[in-house]
C-alpha cells in the first residue's frame, strides 16, 4: 500500500531519526542557495536516492523500492544496510548546510525488514526548485 504523509501529518514527527535529524531548522524557501550547495556535494549513489525521492514527495519509501529503482537493483547485500550506508553520502553537504538531513525515515514494524524513506513536500518543492536553478 502507498502512503503518502501531508505536509501537517503528526507522523513526521515520528520518525526515527537521530542527531542529524534533530536540532537544525527545517529546509524552507528562504534555503534555495543551501540547497544548491547540498545537491553539489552528495555522493553520487546519495543523489540518485534523493532524487527518488524528491520525485515523490511525502511517500514514505521502503529500502527495497530504493534500492530497486534508485540504485539499479539489488547487489547481495541487505537492502535496509545498503540505502543507510549510501544516504550517510550526504555528510558533506548537511555539515555545511545548517539545516536538518532533507529526509525523514522510520525503522520497520517488529518482525519487518528494512526502514522507509520519504521528503517532506516543502522540502522537496525547495530542492526540485534549486535543481531548476542549476538546469
Amino acid at each position: 500500500m502507498t502512503e503518502y504523509l501531508s505536509e501537517v501529518d503528526p507522523r513526521w514527527a515520528k520518525h526515527s531519526g537521530e542527531e542529524k535529524h534533530h536540532g537544525a531548522p527545517e529546509w524552507g524557501p528562504e534555503d534555495l542557495g543551501r540547497a544548491t550547495v547540498f545537491l553539489a556535494e552528495l555522493a553520487p549513489q546519495a543523489r540518485q536516492v534523493f532524487e527518488y525521492l524528491l520525485r515523490n514527495p511525502g511517500r514514505r519509501i521502503h529500502c527495497t523500492e530504493l534500492v530497486d529503482h534508485a540504485l539499479g537493483g539489488p547487489n547481495g547485500g541487505a537492502p535496509a544496510q545498503r540505502v543507510a550506508g549510501v544516504l550517510s553520502g550526504m555528510g558533506k553537504g548537511y555539515s555545511g548546510s545548517g539545516r536538518r538531513l532533507p529526509f525523514y525515515w522510520w525503522e520497520a514494524p517488529e518482525g519487518s525488514a528494512g526502514a522507509t524513506y520519504a521528503v517532506r513536500p516543502s522540502v522537496a518543492a525547495v530542492f526540485l526548485a534549486a535543481q531548476l536553478k542549476t538546469a
